[in-house]
């Protein structure tokens, strides 16, 4: 068959073909579009679900540490908690001289627990301490720990009485009833060094409401969410009747709820327009040395 005698394409066989493939172009973009507002949804969901893991991960840890009846829980209210959050353990290696108004303490350089900078040991500027006061070795009626105010900076030149290396640091204890007597805090006692912290609600400078977390004298800094609003954490506190308390000596158990939201706007495809997406937890912790309800 000659060239001149061979067909082509007929301009409506091109027009159906470029319909077609039209068609199938839009179908292809329109289902990728949608896999990529799924995945982008997900991972929107799952950001939420890691803040709230953060959340059970670190409230109800701090929280549980505290003892209400010694006075750990400093302030508190339905959006925030201020308590004194431990942070450093040592071991005492000298049996401290009492009955004055300053005492010296002697711990040892190692073991030392929850300070990885050494610079750190004892910030008499930020933190306070526990020492354990043991009084009567044959009794466990008059055992407590004594309150204390860190008013020097650490010492680390000091030895302990086995000529271990050790730091040292002058303190004002608070007694109470029980007698400052030299050898009622012995040798071998525990110190345990807390830190004024702040866990509460506030609206960061991006506009959106975050749990914050306050350091002593530091500014409150975000720690998870966002939140859905400024309502998004509530703690409800309990006294050991179940009952719910505004006395903080009473506290046995708190109550946490967080709502956090999405970071970004999310459409999914059955949804008319983008909305942030909202999930929520509840949990409960009970303070240590009170009664479980």
């Amino acid at each position: 068959m000659s060239r001149l005698s061979a067909r082509g394409f007929t301009v409506v066989e091109l027009m159906v073909a470029l319909l077609i493939a039209s068609i199938a172009l839009t179908a292809i973009v329109q289902a990728f579009a949608t896999h990529q507002r799924t995945f982008s949804a997900q991972a929107q969901r799952i950001g939420v679900q890691q803040n709230l893991r953060t959340g059970l991960a670190v409230l109800p840890a701090e929280l549980r540490a505290l003892n209400a009846r010694e006075g750990d829980i400093l302030k508190m209210s339905a959006s925030s908690i201020t308590i004194r959050a431990l942070r450093q353990l040592a071991i005492l290696c000298q049996v401290p001289a009492l009955g004055g108004a300053s005492v010296t303490l002697t711990v040892r350089q190692r073991p030392i627990y929850g300070v990885a900078d050494t610079t750190k040991v004892f910030d008499n500027t930020k933190d306070g301490i526990y020492v354990l006061y043991e009084g009567d070795e044959s009794l466990r009626s008059d055992d407590a720990w004594v309150l204390g105010k860190i008013t020097s900076a650490p010492l680390n030149t000091a030895k302990c009485s086995d000529g271990k290396a050790a730091y040292s640091f002058t303190t004002t204890l608070t007694f109470g009833a029980k007698p400052a007597v030299t050898g009622a805090i012995a040798s071998g006692a525990p110190v345990r060094g807390y830190r004024q912290t702040t866990y509460g609600v506030f609206q960061h400078t991006d506009g959106r409401w975050y749990v914050g977390l306050k350091d002593s004298s530091a500014a409150m800094t975000p720690l998870i969410g966002p939140l859905a609003g400024s309502n998004g954490l509530t703690f409800t506190y309990y006294d050991g009747n179940n009952v719910v308390t505004t006395d903080s000596s009473k506290v046995a158990r708190i109550g946490i709820s967080l709502v956090n939201q999405t970071t970004t706007l999310v459409r999914q495809a059955n949804m008319a327009s983008p909305a942030y997406r909202i999930d929520s937890i509840s949990t409960h912790t009970t303070l240590r040395n009170n009664p479980r309800w």
